[in-house]
């Protein structure tokens, strides 16, 4: 068995502008959801680009990051994204939109044991609970030796932040549990996640009417 087989990190990305980041803080983008990476230049070298199920582009990795990862692509390992977190910094203005991913990449000798690790991974993080994924042989061995299902006990802290920056989204709140529903082919779910927002704009306006703002 090898055990070069696999790569896990987690890393930040950043986003080209504040306008262009509105997707990520929409609901087509949510804490667990697994993303593709895609190879394109962007400021004279390749860059990583995290991509998500509908196709549209998320963020960009930094310079090391995307050129370690292009190696992998170039040996035909299977690479994700796992989005872990979504902050906002509002220095220097406009400010900018930026998050981390957990990236985990492996051999397709062992694809069915770390497609479920990847899974497995996703739904904890979804919950908030960010799982070591930079891991030694042992672990890697552990992996492949329970076929997917076993998960280090070690958790990752979340990004330190300052008074100009704050993570608005870290894990999967009741709105986001309708919206996977929903995209599980759940039409109940896809109406109440309208219904919820709705019910939240109306809030919003009877709260803004009590203000006396109109």
């Amino acid at each position: 068995m090898s055990i070069d087989c696999y790569y896990g990190a987690y890393a930040r990305f950043d986003t080209i502008s504040k306008r262009d980041a509105a997707v990520l803080i929409g609901s087509d983008c949510i804490i667990g959801d697994t993303f593709d990476i895609q190879f394109r230049p962007y400021k004279g070298s390749t860059r990583a680009w995290i991509v998500n199920a509908f196709g549209t582009d998320i963020g960009f990795l930094d310079e090391k990051t995307s050129h370690h990862l292009n190696v992998l692509a170039a040996r035909e390992w299977t690479l994700h994204a796992i989005l872990s977190c979504v902050a906002f910094t509002d220095q220097p203005e406009p400010g900018m939109y930026w998050g981390e991913v957990a990236l985990l990449c492996y051999d397709r000798s062992h694809e069915s044991d770390f497609d479920t690790f990847v899974t497995e991974t996703a739904k904890l993080i979804g919950k908030g609970i960010r799982p070591k994924v930079d891991l030694e042989t042992q672990g890697i061995a552990s992996i492949i030796q329970s076929h997917g299902t076993w998960q280090p006990k070690q958790r990752v802290p979340f990004p330190d932040t300052n008074k100009n920056t704050a993570i608005i989204k870290k894990s999967r709140g009741t709105l986001d549990f309708l919206v996977q529903k929903s995209r599980e082919g759940n039409k109940g779910c896809y109406v109440l996640s309208w219904l919820f927002l709705l019910g939240l704009v109306a809030l919003v306006i009877f709260a803004l009417k009590g203000c006396g703002v109109f």
